[in-house]
């Protein structure tokens, strides 16, 4: 079943990139957001102190703040983006002394980090922004890695390796759109939302300098790909692994939040899919930076661990 599902998804973001990719942001966006917050919360809260997880709230409230502001044009992309990515270095910087303190090494990423993200904002802020909105679609890797042990461990990371590294490789060379253009199956402008064209959104994961290079559609396609397969796992596999205590006092009422709120912004793309996909990017910056220092901490802070971050800052 999964097999089908990666091959079906590769063929339509090849076959018809625009079609699938507002498809499922629309479709599956607010969902995957809501459902990757839950399950943050619900499996790494307990290993956070309570200083240390009002200091990370207070930088995400920071975020919604610079994105709303952008959002309704009350200050430009170049001010609103660089103040974004600072805030998401003050996320890496806040753990990195728990980090440093649990294993040098590990103090040495977080500091390494921080300082790429620097000169990521001093050397192009956007294209910054869009490299880590593409490689965001990997953090379930992450997580994937953090749940499970052993052998089991071991074969999902290489199932994992095939689908979010392998097949999107395939994508970017090309075969793939040979293939179906061959057979008459690649359509760029089919859509189901009035989104305007696929230049339009092509800017979502590449930056203008790349965009009329031969390579542009089939980097496009493979970041909707990787899309598609971050929301599968985010909805699909995630939620069988919530905490079954914590789970059951918030099942009768979480997917039901959930179904009204996505069936809103639903709504929302149906009418102005631009407008929409702004205003769910406010939250998806939430649900984005906030998984960076979560993983990081997930390092130095194993499952079952006893110690939380004010011991181990101590």
């Amino acid at each position: 079943m999964a097999t089908v599902l990666v091959l079906i998804s590769a063929i339509l973001s090849v076959a018809f990139p625009l079609a699938t990719y507002t498809f499922t942001l629309a479709t599956f966006g607010l969902t995957h957001v809501l459902t990757e917050l839950h399950y943050v919360n619900n499996r790494f809260s307990q290993r956070l102190g309570n200083d240390l997880r009002l200091r990370i709230n207070q930088l995400l409230l920071l975020i919604i703040c610079f994105r709303s502001l952008q959002v309704f044009g009350l200050v430009s992309t170049w001010v609103s983006i660089p103040l974004e990515l600072s805030c998401v270095i003050g996320l890496v910087a806040l753990v990195t002394p728990v980090l440093v303190k649990k294993d040098w090494r590990l103090g040495i990423l977080g500091i390494a980090l921080c300082a790429i993200l620097a000169v990521g904002i001093f050397w192009s802020a956007t294209l910054t922004l869009l490299l880590l909105a593409v490689l965001h679609n990997i953090t379930p890797v992450g997580f994937i890695a953090e749940k499970l042990r052993g052998r089991q461990r071991n074969y999902a990371l290489l199932a994992c390796s095939i689908v979010f590294i392998l097949v999107p490789l395939v994508i970017i060379s090309g075969l793939l759109d040979q293939f179906l253009s061959s057979i008459g199956l690649v359509d760029l402008k089919a859509s189901l939302f009035p989104a305007g064209g696929l230049e339009f959104h092509l800017g979502v994961f590449i930056p203008p300098q790349l965009q009329n290079q031969a390579i542009t559609i089939h980097a496009f396609s493979a970041a909707v790909f990787l899309q598609f397969m971050h929301y599968a796992v985010v909805i699909g596999v995630l939620p069988k692994w919530e905490n079954p205590h914590q789970y059951k006092i918030t099942n009768s009422f979480f997917p039901w939040l959930v179904v009204f709120l996505s069936t809103l912004l639903f709504v929302g793309f149906t009418v102005s899919f631009i407008n929409a996909r702004a205003v769910y990017g406010i939250i998806a910056a939430v649900h984005a930076w906030v998984e960076i220092p979560i993983l990081l901490l997930a390092l130095a802070i194993p499952e079952k661990s006893k110690m939380n971050c004010e011991s181990i800052s101590s």
